[in-house]
């Protein structure tokens, strides 16, 4: 678990967590405020903690993530033409304002409002007649779900916030790329090497 300042590009905080639980990135941020930091805005991957931090933070959802949670439920070799024209309409996110993706997205659900609500002909176990396109609902879902979290940078434009977790996920790389040599570290090993890692990254 990794926090970035995105004006030095400095790492904050970090820690190893076996798993990613709100919890903890509420205690991050907690702990962040207790040294002194002014949290102006959040960019997060989407964790439902970042983005309902209890201080009521500006929180900006990757627009990245989002693109790739979409393309995940319609696959690459997606055939239906509405999953087709979602895609396309999920990768102008990084270059479309708030206003233009809001008329594109309810054009497209208000286009393709019968194929949505289409169910099998066949019940399931407990009797219902699920729908046929649930891969497509569930890409429609994420974008509705995320959406006042994706132009958080609109509203907020004096704070220039980051669209993207790009940095983040540089820095992963690079850390992926160090460690990669020392396959034979041993788990432990492992840990503090990337500690090391990121204490060097930091102040």
């Amino acid at each position: 678990m990794v926090f970035m300042d995105s004006y030095s590009t400095k790492v904050i905080y970090h820690q190893i967590v076996k798993t990613e639980k709100d919890i903890y990135y509420k205690k991050a941020l907690n702990r962040l405020r207790e040294k002194g930091y002014v949290i102006q805005s959040i960019t997060c991957d989407g964790r439902r903690g970042l983005l309902k931090d209890l201080l009521n933070t500006p929180t900006q959802m990757c627009q990245f993530h989002l693109v790739a949670i979409v393309m995940r439920a319609l696959r690459k070799k997606h055939q239906s033409h509405a999953g087709r024209e979602l895609k396309t309409i999920a990768k102008t996110l990084k270059t479309t304002s708030k206003n233009e993706f809001y008329i594109k997205n309810i054009s497209w659900k208000i286009k393709h409002k019968a194929f949505l609500n289409e169910c099998s002909d066949k019940p399931n176990e407990k009797g219902k007649y699920p729908y046929k396109h649930r891969n497509v609902r569930s890409a429609t879902t994420s974008i509705t779900c995320y959406f006042e979290y994706i132009f958080t940078y609109e509203k907020y434009p004096d704070l220039n916030i980051e669209k993207t977790i790009n940095r983040i996920e540089e820095l992963f790389k690079e850390l992926k790329d160090k460690l990669r040599p020392h396959s034979h570290l041993t788990r432990k090993d492992k840990f503090l090497f990337i500690q090391d890692f990121l204490n060097k990254k930091s102040w």
